[in-house]
């Protein structure tokens, strides 16, 4: 397949499936063909379907913002193809979602599949493709979450019945190392709500 092929497919899709498959091309083109990185992928592929779903098959490209398109608009279980730190999984949901403790304060984190079981990763900081999930917020503190203790910066990101937590990495002036944000030090998370 060539580039010409697959621009001709995505212009072709129907209106349910085109927006994301624009999307998904504008993030593996660059200059009127695909970026390098996906070059193979666009010679083996017979279709436009085949061609993002091999880049999503491939290991190599999982931090990608293609790779992470997809597999958020796919609900791919994409967690597991990285390297966490910690995984707790199939935790079931008995709420709307899962609590996250601390200091006597609670704090209910929606997910979807209630009844259905949920994993919880965490991970350290650019740790996985954070494209591919739904930021939430961020926390700094100690605090639990269904038997895992955290204490440090998060970000605290959700998929479809995933939670992950993201380890801050903090420099000397408590700033997030790689420029994201700032910890907040004035909270007294002791004080109940």
């Amino acid at each position: 397949m060539n580039y010409e092929d697959l621009k001709a497919q995505v212009e072709a899709m129907d209106a349910p499936q085109a927006k994301d498959y624009r999307e998904l091309l504008a993030l593996a083109s660059i200059a009127g063909g695909v970026w390098p990185q996906f070059g193979e992928h666009l010679e083996r592929a017979e279709d436009c379907r085949g061609f993002f779903k091999s880049i999503y098959d491939d290991d190599a490209c999982r931090f990608e913002n293609a790779w992470a398109y997809w597999a958020k608009m796919n609900k791919e279980p994409w967690a597991d193809r990285f390297e966490p730190e910690r995984a707790l999984r199939g935790v079931l949901l008995e709420n709307k979602g899962l609590f996250l403790e601390g200091k006597g304060n609670e704090l209910l984190i929606p997910l979807h599949g209630r009844g259905h079981g949920a994993n919880v990763y965490l991970f350290a900081d650019s740790g996985f493709n954070a494209k591919a999930a739904e930021l939430y917020g961020s926390i700094n503190g100690s605090f639990s979450c269904v038997g895992i203790e955290l204490e440090g910066a998060f970000d605290v990101y959700r998929g479809h019945r995933t939670l992950i937590f993201e380890r801050w990495t903090i420099d000397k002036l408590k700033r997030r190392a790689h420029g994201k944000g700032q910890v907040r030090t004035g909270c007294d998370c002791a004080t109940p709500w």
